[in-house]
């Protein structure tokens, strides 16, 4: 399944997908998020938020300094005027409805970041200094474009795989567990009841992957989907 597409017409999409089990009344709204848009992409899901869920899980790691080092790289990029992006933005206290965040705690976040092992802890505190400082020198849509159609497919290199196996198991596949148990007590409490109920899944898309697998687990299936522009491949501020 793809959330996440790139054409040259379209530029940067993301798939708004539905899941749905038969003979219930919840619905899932899968929202794979990119953390760098154009500003109406976040006013959309925002919009679509208030008007068509109950409740909203969301993403957060709350506090803490190593995912503040770690997301610096599209956070720093937020506002640049070549690129003509911002960094996610939506306000969940004025949703209008209730939000979730089994995200873990910053705290939590630092703890398992020192037990790296060190090898990643230092390649990676160059490589992201460096790609920032990369990106605000020369980087384009284009290039960001590209790195994100890279980061959506499975990495074929082992040894590399192996390398970022510490970092991997802690961005993604902890988070996910969390959230998948945040999805399936959703499940438990709603599906039996007729009341229609949408809970919205706002989450990165490299997330997204996780949740679809343990919703089919659970016997929902895709009822529907809708692309919703992050971002042209033109850059405003391009001479």
């Amino acid at each position: 399944m793809q959330y996440i597409e790139v054409t040259e017409l379209a530029g940067v999409r993301s798939a708004l997908i539905r899941f749905r089990s038969r003979g219930s009344a919840l619905t899932f709204e899968l929202y794979p998020m990119i953390h760098l848009a154009e500003p109406a992409f976040y006013e959309e899901v925002t919009a679509r938020l208030r008007a068509s869920c109950d409740l909203v899980i969301a993403e957060g790691v709350q506090g803490g300094t190593a995912a503040l080092a770690l997301t610096r790289s599209y956070r720093s990029l937020g506002g640049h005027e070549r690129l003509g992006l911002v960094v996610q933005d939506i306000d969940f206290a004025t949703l209008g409805v209730p939000v979730v965040c089994p995200d873990m705690s910053g705290a939590e976040f630092d703890d398992r970041w020192r037990r790296l092992p060190l090898r990643e802890r230092a390649t990676l505190a160059v490589l992201v200094p460096a790609y920032v400082a990369g990106m605000r020198l020369l980087g384009t849509r284009r290039f960001l474009a590209r790195y994100l159609q890279l980061e959506d497919l499975p990495g074929d290199d082992e040894e590399e795989t192996e390398f970022w196996a510490g970092t991997e198991d802690l961005v993604l596949h902890r988070r996910d567990r969390l959230l998948i148990d945040a999805v399936t007590h959703v499940h438990h409490a709603r599906a039996g009841r007729t009341e229609p109920f949408t809970a919205g899944i706002l989450y990165g898309a490299a997330h997204m992957r996780a949740v679809t697998t343990a919703l089919m687990d659970l016997g929902y299936r895709p009822a529907g989907s809708q692309w919703l522009t992050v971002f042209t491949l033109d850059d405003p501020g391009a001479a």
